[in-house]
């Protein structure tokens, strides 16, 4: 990452000297000018991101710099500083384009911390601009977009469940794109040329179930007019996708269960039986193994469905492709809508990246496409995408409830307070699952159990 570059601007020597070292890090690249000549010089010619401009100089004042600067202000943030006390002139300061009006003597804290926030906006800045560049070259796997570990694990394990012929699980929270990985994996698999055929096994009434799922001849059932060939059937030669299969009622789940492994399908109103050549990928959100442990889901269809099983992982554990992802809808809409937004601002950059995501890729791909339509400006703010600022950690943690404490006591209860909030967080996203808590946390049930009961958290 690139120094942040300061500039500071006085006439008077000592003041400039000050203002150094009360600003010097190893991060931060520092420059001095002693007139505002110079200052429209150096920064013209520098772009630096944040400058401390002194109000009254000979020749040319701070206010005169700003006029001339005139919109070459919008690319670095200028703190006017001053020994007169004045609103009128501040008012105008930062209407010329000042970003901020302060007197002196200052607090030496107050300017650190304008710094620290300027640094974390250009950081935000560059690692958009990064992402963009990575847009068009993505690391991707057909339709995927990812570029974090856990995606870049589960390309290589979706290109070799594709080339085995066996069928396939896929396990993920909500709004993770099942459906998508489930398409990928028919199209790099040997029965690309054949159907994909998807269908939502919950959704189906248990009444039609045998109908919609191995078809019925005309006359079979009141308003059976005509014949309806099944899924199955329908995904002869391809790939027929069981989404929401860990919601699908018991009964429907032992009808489908001998289709599985007989591979032979008997419509209703029929005797005549039909083999079928099918690769079965199923999909749920729901923790298998406890729902076999409650009654809810048959284990011997469980160990059918699940040849090769994946795990999609949520989008709060790859957090390195929130933002890629972000431009990647932004982009979509803007071609589709042709709308003219350019891109985030520095603080929906942030919120973004704060924001827990509960719904995954689904919720993000819908608040864009949502401000999107909605925005009446070239950037989408926080406000735009429904998402709170995010808050600046270092000055919003709170320290003061250790204070007093002595450091290995105080060290113990941090980490306790840490720990706690961490589990709270994944149970509380989990719905209370510690199955799917302990995943999220990547940790062992027992272990979780333990540390919960030592911590007296409730789960489910």
């Amino acid at each position: 990452m690139s120094p942040l570059q300061i500039l500071i601007v006085d006439d008077e020597q000592p003041a400039r000297f000050g203002l150094h070292r009360a600003l010097r890090q190893p991060e931060y690249h520092i420059t001095e000018v002693a007139d505002g000549r110079a200052a429209l010089e150096a920064i013209r010619n520098l772009s630096p991101d944040l400058v401390f401009l002194d109000l009254n100089m000979p020749e040319l004042d701070g206010k005169a710099v700003l006029r001339e600067l005139g919109p070459a202000t919008r690319n670095c943030e200028i703190i006017v500083l001053t020994a007169i006390d004045n609103v009128a002139t501040a008012v105008e300061c930062i209407r010329l384009g000042a970003a901020d009006f302060i007197t002196k003597p200052y607090e030496v804290e107050q300017l650190r911390a304008i710094a620290r926030r300027v640094a974390e906006r250009t950081a935000l800045q560059s690692q958009v601009l990064d992402l963009q560049q990575q847009l068009d070259g993505r690391q991707a796997l057909g339709a995927l977009v990812g570029i974090s570990r856990p995606m870049r694990e589960l390309y290589s394990q979706m290109t070799r469940a594709a080339g085995v012929p066996a069928d396939i699980l896929i396990c993920g929270e909500t709004g993770t794109g099942k459906e998508l990985i489930a398409r990928e994996i028919h199209r790099l698999s040997d029965r690309a040329a054949g159907p994909f055929v998807a269908v939502n096994t919950a959704a189906i009434p248990e009444t039609l179930t045998e109908s919609e799922l191995f078809g019925h001849v005309r006359g079979a059932f009141t308003g059976a007019e005509g014949s309806r060939r099944g899924v199955f059937e329908q995904a002869q030669g391809g790939t027929l996708f069981l989404d929401e299969i860990g919601d699908m009622p018991l009964p429907a789940q032992t009808k489908i269960l001998r289709v599985l492994q007989e591979r032979v399908v008997q419509a209703v109103g029929s005797t005549d039986s039909l083999a079928v050549d099918v690769r079965v990928i199923s999909a749920t959100h729901q923790d298998l193994q406890q729902a076999i442990g409650s009654g809810q889901f048959r284990q011997d269809l469980y160990y059918r469905i699940r040849g090769v099983e994946l795990r999609v992982p949520p989008l709060r554990s790859r957090r390195e492709d929130i933002l890629l992802l972000a431009n990647y809808f932004l982009e979509q809409c803007c071609q589709q809508s042709q709308l003219a937004i350019a891109e985030f601002s520095t603080d929906a950059v942030a919120a973004l990246l704060a924001h827990a995501w509960p719904g995954n890729v689904r919720e993000l791909q819908q608040m864009v496409r949502s401000a999107a339509a909605m925005s009446e400006g070239p950037q989408l703010t926080a406000s735009d995408l429904g998402l709170h600022p995010a808050a600046n950690r270092s000055e919003s943690a709170d320290w003061s409830r250790y204070a007093g404490l002595p450091l290995a006591e105080a060290r113990a209860q941090l980490v306790a307070d840490f720990e706690q909030s961490m589990i709270q967080a994944a149970l509380d996203q989990q719905g209370g699952n510690v199955s799917a808590a302990a995943r999220q946390l990547g940790m062992h049930r027992q272990s979780l159990q333990q540390k919960m009961a030592a911590l007296k958290i409730r789960g489910k």
